[in-house]
């Protein structure tokens, strides 16, 4: 059946269709609320990364292998495949991108087994850099992830999540030590530094995994429209459209 035979019907699901940036869009969001609502799931950097990424491998293009130039041998006919997603791919100068997304068409230009092309690394269309509160420096550690992400053909996505662990109440000065704290190490340096553009999102996301103390307000604080602004944990639905809206 051709499109004038399956008539309206069809044209309306082929203008829906999602391209890979709103799929990587919705992709990263899913893994982030997963991580904002099981916060010890996720101890390292590493953690996130694999989430992230195998959670991107699940999109349907990125799903498959594509065949290199690389041949199997001396002569042979074959090539090897290889994903356009990986983790730790060379950006040049002994740096490496944490997670990369290569355009597909670009993957046959691939000649050796490094992953380069006539011994160059490869532009990715699409790049992530994670941060955690492990980072010792995070105003360094945003400003070389950013330099990274500008290598980006498309989009770079820069994710920085600060979990506090502190079980201090309150009201004590412990609290407010570390409340100082975040301020000076994470949250100030967020909102005096980061400014979304068209090329690179910031999502910066301040997770209060737990406190000794039977309620208390502002577990998750997203960086959204130059403030930061509390979000319920348990509102799924508030935090998928907060994150999405910060991505796309």
């Amino acid at each position: 059946m051709n499109l004038r035979e399956c008539g309206k019907d069809c044209e309306a699901v082929i203008k829906k269709k999602k391209n890979l940036k709103q799929e990587l869009d919705e992709s990263l969001t899913h893994s982030i609320v997963k991580i904002i609502q099981e916060p010890l799931l996720y101890f390292s950097e590493a953690d996130v990364q694999q989430e992230l990424s195998e959670s991107i491998k699940n999109i349907s293009s990125l799903k498959r292998l594509y065949p290199t130039s690389v041949k199997k041998g001396k002569n042979s006919k074959t090539v090897y495949k290889t994903s356009a997603v990986h983790m730790e791919y060379g950006t040049g100068g002994g740096s490496r991108m944490d997670i990369v997304v290569f355009n597909i068409n670009e993957i046959k230009n691939i000649n050796t087994c490094n992953l380069k092309k006539n011994q160059e690394y490869l532009s990715p269309d699409y790049g992530i850099e994670i941060g955690t509160e492990k980072s010792p420096d995070t105003l360094a550690h945003i400003k070389k992830d950013i330099t990274k992400l500008k290598k980006c053909k498309k989009m770079g996505y820069l994710i920085h999540i600060y979990k506090d662990i502190t079980q201090a109440r309150s009201g004590t000065k412990s609290r407010v030590l570390t409340e100082e704290k975040i301020k000076n190490n994470f949250k100030k340096i967020v909102s005096d530094n980061v400014i979304q553009n068209s090329k690179i999102k910031v999502l910066a996301i301040l997770l209060r995994c737990y406190r000794n103390q039977t309620r208390m307000k502002g577990k998750c604080e997203i960086f959204f429209e130059d403030e930061w602004k509390k979000v319920n944990v348990s509102n799924k639905q508030k935090l998928n459209s907060t994150i999405l809206k910060i991505l796309q």
